[in-house]
């Protein structure tokens, strides 16, 4: 499913940024972290959208049909296999212009004690 996360963000790069322009795709290690990092050249994405681009059938601009613009779940199912790996995704504009996605992955697995506080903290300390 990482896999498909990763890919789902570089296909909205490339679909999104104008005809040959660059596409940088960085992986790197950060304390217990990876990070995939891609940057785009495209128009970027509005503030108030950030958030909700990672939500179901979000999508930024409603005008564009189905078929030339997707379903809206593209960031969502990538947000969802990074969670489930116990990871984060996020997404910033670039001070050139464009996106930058960012998935944010622990180089080891969770132990079931850092899973349970997790969840404590996602549910507000109710589990």
């Amino acid at each position: 499913m990482l896999r498909e996360a990763i890919t789902n963000i570089v296909d909205n790069a490339i679909k999104h940024s104008p005809r040959a322009s660059a596409i940088d795709i960085r992986v790197y290690q950060e304390g217990g972290h990876a990070t995939v990092a891609v940057a785009d050249e495209g128009p970027g994405i509005a503030p108030e959208h950030r958030q909700r681009i990672f939500d179901r059938f979000f999508r930024v601009d409603e005008a564009r049909s189905r078929d030339a613009g997707g379903t809206g779940l593209g960031l969502a199912i990538a947000r969802w296999a990074v969670e489930a790996n116990a990871g984060q995704i996020s997404v910033d504009s670039r001070p050139t212009g464009g996106s930058i996605f960012r998935i944010v992955l622990p180089l080891r697995a969770p132990t079931a004690v850092e899973r349970h506080e997790d969840s404590r903290q996602r549910m507000g300390g109710y589990v």
